[in-house]
């Protein structure tokens, strides 16, 4: 029965990445840490920093000249979790976001890039959008060497984060992609699965996003279908024998990625949005039960497929702290 659930999984991992062609994102609910699947069960909260840094102007999987572009998001995100059942785990995230632009290439009618809007600089911080999940464990193997997990996700973003913030010179409104918010509401479903053996786990995650029509500033906005997608193996490097109580440390190394729709800006489709992001991600984390995990992770971007010409990620760092009660 796992192994069937399994199959849909990585089935669904294909249909999700053959179909919907998007644009990478900075909001992503499985930036948790090496294993999002450490709130599986129980109870606690946890602290996640994000630094994601984008620099590289790409048209398809083409790198081209970048004018001088460039955005930097620092992302502060609270998930408090709680095990209402062994099988039933509810979260509430609040992100608290900063981002930072340099300006907006200026395009030829060719297509090709004519330099940097520097009126188009500036940063916005503050609150971004409050989302509420539940993670229901259906499937569930345990025996003496070896555990498989399979749950479902769903959950709601809110459009609570400001969509108002304005430029350096105060004369425009900063793109969607720099508001602490997205002014919609969205609705998010996913899968994960998790088969733990001895001193091996490997992890599988899913997580699309369906959005509704937002704003920023005045101007109606709607960002494409998303998909988030994660396969990361962690290998506990000590102690070689489990022991409870004894602080253990584990290497990780996972493919993740992030994949929009094109976006639309008063109901016309934005030609220079949508496209597949997808990284390489080698970690470390330490656990000191029974409350303690600590992880960090470097995502570095080794694929890049973006419609149209757009600023691409380069990397992010992520670190969290997790108190488990």
């Amino acid at each position: 029965m796992v192994k069937q659930g399994l199959i849909v999984v990585l089935t669904l991992v294909l249909m999700f990445t053959a179909v919907n062609p998007c644009l990478a994102c900075d909001f992503c609910l499985l930036s948790q840490g090496i294993s999002p699947l450490d709130t599986m069960k129980g109870s606690g909260i946890k602290m996640t920093e994000r630094y994601t840094l984008l620099d590289q102007v790409y048209q398809g999987t083409m790198e081209r000249t970048n004018p001088g572009a460039k955005e930097t998001h620092w992302t502060t995100e609270l998930t408090g979790f709680y095990g209402i059942t062994p099988k039933l785990t509810v979260m509430a995230v609040l992100p608290y976001k900063n981002g930072r632009t340099s300006g907006e290439a200026l395009m030829n009618p060719d297509g090709t890039l004519a330099g940097l809007d520097t009126t188009m600089a500036g940063n916005a911080s503050g609150l971004g959008d409050v989302a509420l999940l539940g993670r229901y464990a259906f499937l569930k193997s345990e025996g003496p060497d070896a555990t498989d997990i399979i749950a479902a996700v769903f959950g709601v973003k809110f459009a609570s984060g400001s969509t108002n913030a304005k430029t350096a010179d105060g004369m425009s409104y900063l793109d969607s992609h720099l508001q602490p918010g997205t002014g919609s509401t969205d609705y998010l479903l996913g899968l994960s699965f998790i088969h733990a053996l001895q001193r091996f786990s490997l992890s599988a995650n899913l997580l699309g996003t369906i959005p509704t029509e937002g704003k920023f500033g005045p101007t109606k906005h709607m960002f494409g279908n998303a998909l988030n997608y994660d396969v990361t193996g962690k290998y506990r490097v000590a102690p070689e024998a489990f022991t409870p109580m004894k602080p253990q440390i584990f290497v990780a190394l996972g493919i993740n990625g992030e994949v929009r729709g094109r976006e639309k800006e008063e109901g016309v489709t934005v030609a220079d949005s949508g496209g597949n992001t997808a990284y390489l991600s080698p970690g470390v984390q330490l656990v000191l039960a029974p409350h303690w995990i600590m992880d960090l992770s470097y995502q570095y971007a080794v694929y890049h497929n973006l419609y149209g010409m757009q600023l691409g990620e380069t990397f992010k760092v992520i670190t969290g702290v997790t108190y488990l009660f």
